[in-house]
């Protein structure tokens, strides 16, 4: 029964990795042989992107714990910050007066994947969640931050700091 679970997460996992690598891709093609306006439509893609995907795993963080028979498990806090920062972090006009350049945006979604990831990696030390899962999580954050780093890399050369 664990088998197609683990297919399904591993084959989404990867195909969930599409949207950093487009944008990646984008900005690295242009301006030769994509105009830099649509290449910086991907680059926002990728941000909103990124924001889902950080609630997303801090949303399943939570339900893990809601699914635990221990009482004390942790807070829900850290989990509802991650997203609320993840939230902050897409939003090219920042909010009220937090504002990020473009670069430091997808550094903000890079540093809570990993923070992410760790999580994930103490609940499988646990035997909160499965054993693949943890290796999973290891290969599409790895993934995801080398399309990340491609991402601020040509931002970077383009000054949008």
């Amino acid at each position: 029964m664990a088998l197609p679970r683990k297919e399904e997460a591993t084959q989404l996992g990867l195909i969930g990795l599409a949207p950093f690598f487009a944008a990646a891709i984008a900005l690295w093609l242009s301006p030769l042989l994509l105009p830099q306006h649509i290449a910086l439509d991907f680059h926002q893609l990728a941000l909103t992107y990124g924001a889902v995907l950080v609630a997303y795993l801090a949303g399943t963080g939570a339900g893990g714990q809601l699914a635990q028979k221990e009482q004390n498990v942790g807070s829900f806090l850290p989990g509802v910050l991650i997203a609320l920062t993840g939230l902050v972090a897409a939003l090219p006009s920042g909010v009220f007066i937090m504002s990020l350049g473009a670069a430091w945006r997808h550094s903000v979604i890079l540093v809570l994947l990993i923070y992410l990831l760790l999580r994930d990696q103490a609940a499988v030390a646990a035997g909160y969640a499965p054993r693949w899962y943890g290796a999973l999580r290891v290969r599409l954050t790895v993934w995801t931050g080398l399309a990340l780093l491609l991402i601020i890399s040509r931002l970077l050369i383009w000054g949008y700091y």
